[in-house]
C-alpha cells in the first residue's frame, strides 16, 4: 500500500480557514467535516462530493477500513501531522480524520413538496437538530437566512449527526424575496408563532406544497415574512412552560404533517 502525500503548510492553512470562516466556505463552495463518523456518513450518502480526505499517521492505522473505502472510491488521501490536525480541528481532542466536501448543488426545487426556512435561528445546535428532524421526516430542502447559524459550520455539522448529506441546505441573503417567489410558485406559506390566536397545528391541513418558516426563540419570525404568510401556526400548550425549543417545535410540526399526509400509520 503506497504512502499518501504529506499535507503542505499552505493547504493546512486553507483547511483551517474553511473550518473557521463562513466566507471561505462560501467562496469555495466546500466545507470541512471532522471525525470518522461524519466521513463514514459522507461515504454512504455523498461519496461524489468528497474532494479529499486527511489523516494523521495514527488515524490511518486506526481507521484502516475507512482508508480502504476512500481508496476504492479513488478519493485522494493526504497525510497530516498531529500538530496540523490540532491546528485545523474544531474539537479539543481531534481524532486526526478530516475531509473537504463540496456543497451539494441545488436540485430541481419543484420536486420539494415541503421546504423549511430558518429566520434568525442563531444556535448551531438548533440548526443541526432541525436538519436531523427534516431528514427523519423526509423533508429534503432547507433554506437558511443570513441571520441564522451557518449549516456548514463545525458545531452545526456535528449536531446533524451526518444528516447534512440527506438534506439540501441553501442560504439566502433576502428571505423575503425568496419566500415571495415561492408563494408565487404556488407554495402555501406557514409561519410559527406563540400567539394563542394562531391556527393550531392539529387543525392545519398541511397541503402538499408548503413552506414552514421557523424564527428565533426570542424574536420569532420577522414581520416582513409574517406578512407573506397564509397562516401562522401554534403548538398548543397543554401543560406549563414559557416556550418550546425551536428544534423541538420543528420536530413536532413535521411529525404532525407526516401524520396528516398519511406518511405514518
Amino acid at each position: 500500500m503506497s504512502q499518501p502525500p504529506q499535507l503542505a503548510r499552505s493547504e493546512a492553512e486553507h483547511l483551517r480557514a474553511l473550518v473557521r470562516e463562513s466566507s471561505e466556505r462560501t467562496a469555495s463552495s466546500s466545507f470541512v467535516i471532522e471525525g470518522p463518523h461524519l466521513l463514514e456518513r459522507a461515504l454512504e450518502s455523498a461519496p461524489a462530493d468528497i474532494r479529499s480526505a486527511y489523516f494523521t499517521h495514527e488515524a490511518l492505522e486506526s481507521f484502516s477500513k475507512l482508508r480502504m473505502q476512500l481508496e476504492k472510491q479513488k478519493i485522494e488521501i493526504v497525510v497530516i501531522s498531529i500538530k496540523q490536525s490540532e491546528r485545523i480541528a474544531d474539537t479539543k481532542t481531534p481524532q486526526g480524520v478530516f475531509a473537504v466536501v463540496s456543497v451539494a448543488s441545488q436540485r430541481n426545487k419543484r420536486e420539494d413538496q415541503c421546504v423549511i426556512i430558518l429566520d434568525g435561528v442563531q444556535d448551531p445546535g438548533n440548526v443541526g437538530t432541525i436538519i436531523r428532524a427534516a431528514a427523519w421526516f423526509g423533508v429534503r430542502r432547507l433554506i437558511v437566512g443570513n441571520n441564522s447559524a451557518d449549516p456548514y459550520a463545525p458545531k452545526t455539522l456535528r449536531s446533524t449527526q451526518g444528516e447534512i448529506f440527506s438534506v439540501t441546505c441553501e442560504t439566502s441573503a433576502d428571505l423575503v424575496s425568496t419566500v415571495a417567489a415561492m408563494k408565487k410558485d404556488g407554495y402555501q406559506i406557514l409561519t410559527t408563532t406563540l400567539d394563542s390566536a394562531a391556527c393550531s397545528i392539529y387543525r392545519e391541513e398541511f397541503s402538499s406544497k408548503i413552506v414552514i418558516v421557523f424564527g428565533s426563540e426570542s424574536k420569532g419570525v420577522s414581520r416582513e415574512l409574517g406578512r407573506l404568510a397564509d397562516r401562522a401556526l401554534i403548538i398548543p400548550r397543554i401543560g406549563s412552560g414559557e416556550s418550546l425549543n425551536v428544534a423541538m417545535s420543528a420536530a413536532i410540526i413535521l411529525a404532525e404533517r407526516a401524520r396528516k399526509m398519511n406518511f405514518v400509520s
